[in-house]
């Protein structure tokens, strides 16, 4: 396996034929479903370290961004581009993703790439990436290793729930969850 050390530049110039997955649709009805507009985004990772996030565009399924991104990537095995929907209230909707190996863009010795790639399940992304360093082949124990020391990192706040405040003529609101009440299914009792 083939990893990469030095300066990753990013450039994601447009998406094309970006279609809202079903869990996206779940609230549109009617006509409204069929011409359902994306609000898209890209987040950008290298190895599931987050690098950047480009601009929200409204109401489109085919979004031009031409953002640029620089990184420093140190033993890095894959680009990963997911496009994701802004919803308004709760968490973005998951749009389509592609993973893109440095192995396959180091493997004729250009440094340079330029192209359509496509997203999975529909649609396509352009970019432009320049790399700017070494490549190097990585052994089996090396690997190893780095997750065991990924691991061994503080939790800080995975796992956290982060709660939206809506904000409705100066008065802020928070969603509250109520437990659900709970009876014994033998002799039908309250529990709690």
């Amino acid at each position: 396996m083939v990893v990469f050390n030095g300066l990753l530049k990013i450039k994601i110039i447009e998406a094309l034929d970006l279609k809202p997955t079903a869990w996206s649709l779940r609230h549109a009805v009617g006509p409204k479903a069929q011409s359902f507009l994306l609000d898209p985004y890209i987040a950008l990772n290298v190895d599931d370290s987050r690098v950047g996030q480009t601009s929200t565009k409204p109401k489109t399924n085919s979004p031009a961004w031409h953002d640029e991104f620089v990184a420093e990537v140190r033993d890095g095995h894959k680009i990963e581009l997911s496009v994701f929907h802004d919803a308004p209230i709760g968490y973005d909707d998951f749009v389509a993703n592609c993973t893109i190996q440095f192995e396959d863009l180091l493997q004729n010795g250009n440094k340079h790439f330029e192209d359509w790639i496509d997203l999975e399940p529909e649609g396509k992304v352009y970019v432009i990436i320049d790399l700017t360093g070494s490549s190097s082949e990585a052994g089996s124990f090396e690997n190893e290793e780095r997750v065991f020391r990924e691991r061994m990192r503080p939790r800080k706040r995975q796992g956290a729930v982060r709660r939206r405040v809506h904000q409705v003529n100066g008065h802020k609101f928070m969603a509250t969850y109520l437990r659900q009440p709970t009876y014994c299914s033998h002799c039908r009792e309250f529990i709690w």
